[in-house]
């Protein structure tokens, strides 16, 4: 963490953190560390740049948009470390009920993607997903799908299988 993130984002990250460290405990070695920034001006809730590793989550927020936002930029972080994630996409794609030759993540979406188009990528419904396992639910509705059965395939990936 660097200096912008101020005590009580701190230790709400720490805690967010050990709990997705708890389900992607299995995991742990295909991913390095991310640093976390906080910003003041960030057009979205939260942003990941997997040139550094770096996760940006807009503040000040309540508890749960940051939560959120951390659990979900993690799962990028995973997604852009890990080459191994790879090996779950066919499945996450399947459960989610989308063709097989879906594209995981255009190459070119803008950070400011509308959430109609955004809410489609798979990338995101992934990361969504991924709320919803590390934090039982996703406390911040938003308008990507994400079935019970995708869950569960991060959950089995997550945990090694």
């Amino acid at each position: 963490m660097d200096d912008s993130v101020a005590g009580d984002f701190q230790t709400l990250a720490e805690e967010t953190w050990k709990q997705f460290l708890t389900v992607f405990q299995a995991r742990t070695d295909c991913f390095g560390d991310v640093h976390l920034h906080a910003a003041y001006d960030l057009n979205n809730r939260a942003a990941y740049d997997p040139v550094t590793a770096t996760v940006s989550v807009h503040v000040p927020a309540t508890a749960a948009m940051l939560q959120s936002a951390l659990v979900h930029e993690w799962a990028h972080h995973i997604e852009f470390q890990c080459d191994a994630q790879k090996e779950m996409r066919p499945a996450f794609l399947a459960a989610q009920g989308l063709p097989a030759d879906t594209l995981w993540r255009p190459d070119d979406t803008p950070a400011n993607t509308p959430e109609s188009v955004w809410a489609d990528i798979p990338s995101e419904q992934y990361a969504e997903a991924t709320i919803e396992l590390v934090l039982g639910q996703r406390q911040i509705p938003t308008g990507a799908r994400v079935r019970v059965e995708a869950v569960q395939v991060i959950a089995e990936w997550a945990s090694g299988h």
